[in-house]
Formats: structure tokens, C-alpha cells, sequence
């Protein structure tokens, strides 16, 4: 097991789920990293560092443009087998602050990069992240597992760890299980 990275997925606090009239259900985070925003813009642009913690990425964060994603977290059964990849269209672009992109599996992904200023947070980023989705409660509930689980792989890469994705089932799969856990015991609390 990889003992550099964080398996501790309580350091962040839980997401919300805004489930709304039309089956939609917008998942929300609210992050707070202690690096400045053009370091997390590009974390979520660059194809070579989106790959540190979150899928293997093709495309530019030019509105119009096509924004592909690959997830490299599927169990391989020694396979060899790999994910597919997922078709997507950067819907909004606004360097270094803002990227909307819609999704053919995860409907519309929307991160909104704010930096701070004053006190401890001075040179910080709070990331806004949503995501729109129509799917039902228990594949929310996975939803906001994964994305829990992805934002803190994105502290690690902010901090020059990267995710080892051959490795991911063995050294994060119980640490999804857990945020999973907490997610279904705050729904059945709220």
C-alpha cells in the first residue's frame, strides 16, 4: 500500500447532494488549497497533471472544444482490460477561473477556481466543483464517494504525489468504502 498518500478521506469535509425538481441531482464541494489558483487551473486543464489525480484527459479548456475523460480507477481483474473513454465538450471556459464541461457518463462537471486572500489563506484557491447528474440515489451516493476521493488525490498531486491507478483498488477501494459509508449514514441522517 502506498503510505505517502492519504487514505484518511475525512480531512475535507462531505459534499451535498441538491437533488432538484427535474431528476437532477447537483453535487457540491467546496475545497479549500493552500496553492495558488493557477496551480490548481492547470491541475484541471493539463492532460499531464489531470492524470496525477483524476483521469487521463484529451482535449483543451477552450469553449467549443472537445474535453475527453478516461478513468483510470477500474478494477482490472488481470485483464489487462481498460476503461473507455468517456466523450465530453468543454461548455464554458474561462482561464484560470472557470471550466463547465457536459460528459456522456457524468453529465455537466463545473469547477469554479476562486483565489484567496488575507490571513492564512493568502496565495490559497477555494475550488467550487459540481457535478449535474440524473441517476438514482444509490449511484449519487457513489458519485459523491468518488468525487470525495478524487479532490483529496487532487491535494495530493497539488503537493507532487500522483496517484498510482494500477494500484488504486488496492490502496484506495477501502478508503472509497469508508467515505461511501459516511455519505449513506448522512443521507439517512438528513
Amino acid at each position: 500500500m502506498s503510505t505517502e498518500l492519504n487514505t484518511d478521506m475525512a480531512r475535507h469535509p462531505l459534499g451535498d447532494a441538491d437533488r432538484r425538481g427535474d431528476g437532477t441531482t447537483v453535487l457540491v464541494f467546496v475545497r479549500e488549497y493552500a496553492f495558488p489558483a493557477e496551480q490548481v487551473w492547470a491541475m484541471l486543464t493539463d492532460p499531464a497533471l489531470t492524470e496525477l489525480w483524476w483521469a487521463r484527459t484529451r482535449g483543451t479548456a477552450r469553449t467549443g472544444s472537445s474535453f475527453d475523460l478516461k478513468w483510470l480507477n477500474g478494477k482490472d481483474m488481470g485483464e489487462g482490460n481498460e476503461l473507455d473513454w468517456w466523450n465530453g465538450k468543454v461548455l464554458a471556459a474561462e482561464p484560470g477561473r472557470l471550466l463547465e464541461i457536459s460528459n456522456a457518463m457524468h453529465g455537466v462537471i463545473r469547477a469554479e477556481v476562486v483565489p484567496l486572500s488575507g490571513g492564512a489563506s493568502d496565495g490559497g484557491t477555494r475550488l467550487v466543483f459540481t457535478n449535474a447528474v440524473h441517476a438514482p440515489e444509490e449511484v449519487v451516493l457513489m458519485s459523491l464517494a468518488g468525487w470525495h476521493c478524487h479532490l483529496d488525490h487532487l491535494q495530493e498531486a497539488l503537493e507532487g504525489k500522483s496517484v498510482d491507478w494500477p494500484h488504486w483498488w488496492d490502496d484506495f477501494y477501502p478508503a472509497w468504502e469508508k467515505i461511501h459509508a459516511a455519505y449513506q449514514a448522512a443521507q439517512t441522517q438528513g
